[in-house]
């Protein structure tokens, strides 16, 4: 069985190693418009309770392995574990390609990835693109306790923080921006919508 996941988010992996749990023999694609998955691009990476997934979905974590006080973890870097992984367990990357179409499973699409441009039949497509129009949080990363309510600490003791105010005090070593509800519950949100996504197709 063939299936289609379109999009660049946490819960395009997770959904990939779900469904890869439910049937290890399924051939999985993974179209996404970005040159690389993860390492770039940050977003919400708050959590109560690591892990967030099974422990053998994840890779390599290096110096942002969450400890047991982390209350973060850099979310560029959490897609990219996700995507080696889920890259080692046989999955297909068409990184930086538009799907043109998508109809009767058929995805059409171009790009740079190793097969560049054509029409794959699948039994299966999940979609998670999506233009976000909520609300727009203001995030950061400092070196010293932050002036916001919502924050987190990274395993590196960077501490990241969000805020529905533009100017949020403090010396920032990096800025974000971010479309959503709530920056607090955001990653395990995606991260559940990618195990539900992929648990509602595998048992149709």
């Amino acid at each position: 069985m063939k299936i289609a996941i379109l999009g660049s988010g946490i819960e395009v992996f997770t959904c990939g190693h779900r469904l890869l749990d439910k049937n290890p023999n399924l051939e999985i694609h993974i179209f996404d418009e970005k040159a690389e998955s993860g390492m770039y691009g940050e977003e919400p990476g708050l959590y109560d309770e690591w892990p967030l997934t099974p422990i053998n979905w994840v890779g390599s974590l290096f110096s942002q392995q969450p400890k047991e006080d982390s209350t973060a973890i850099r979310y560029s870097w959490f897609v990219k574990a996700l995507s080696i992984s889920l890259a080692n367990r046989g999955a297909n990357f068409h990184l930086k390609s538009i799907v043109k179409n998508l109809e009767n499973g058929i995805v059409d699409f171009s790009g740079a990835g190793y097969l560049a441009s054509g029409q794959i039949k699948f039994d299966h497509t999940i979609d998670f693109r999506e233009n976000n129009s909520d609300s727009v949080w203001y995030g950061g990363v400092v070196i010293s306790s932050p002036n916001a309510e919502i924050f987190g600490i990274r395993p590196d003791r960077t501490i990241e923080v969000w805020s529905q105010e533009e100017k949020i005090e403090g010396n920032y070593i990096q800025k974000m921006e971010w479309r959503g509800k709530n920056p607090q519950y955001a990653l395990i949100d995606r991260v559940n919508r990618g195990i539900e996504a992929a648990e509602s197709t595998i048992s149709e």
